[in-house]
């Protein structure tokens, strides 16, 4: 029985993109300074560096995994994304800004792309 090969699609390629190029922007912001992730996932507690670099090491190789429409990062990035927008959502509720409306509506395209074209990543590479 021979499995369905189906075309890799040019949107899971830039979700996976983004993601890498999101980690290596927060690597970056780890080495050159930027702002607080800390506080944008309202964890004041935890140390910024700590975030940053558990952001990076998460995003960067399941940005890559994701690209190459590994199962492990379909679920992965689902689970993140549905985080994400919950995260976002209540980021909206509390101080109503746009990066977290942007943040928000991102999570939901990469929770319904990701669905969307879930038999991309039913082939075993």
């Amino acid at each position: 029985m021979e499995k369905e090969i189906t075309a890799e699609s040019k949107v899971v390629t830039f979700i996976g993109g983004f993601y890498v190029f999101g980690g290596v922007v927060v690597l970056l912001s780890l080495i050159f300074g930027g702002s607080s992730l800390n506080m944008v996932f309202d964890l004041p507690n935890i140390p910024d560096a700590l975030v940053k670099s558990l952001v990076a090491l998460i995003f960067i190789p399941m940005g890559i995994l994701y690209t190459r429409r590994r199962k492990a990062a379909f679920w992965f990035i689902l689970m993140f994304s549905i985080v994400f927008f919950c995260i976002s959502a209540s980021q909206v509720e509390q101080w109503n800004q746009q990066p977290y409306i942007g943040n928000m509506i991102y999570s939901l395209f990469v929770i319904v792309v990701t669905i969307v074209k879930r038999k991309e990543f039913q082939i075993l590479k």
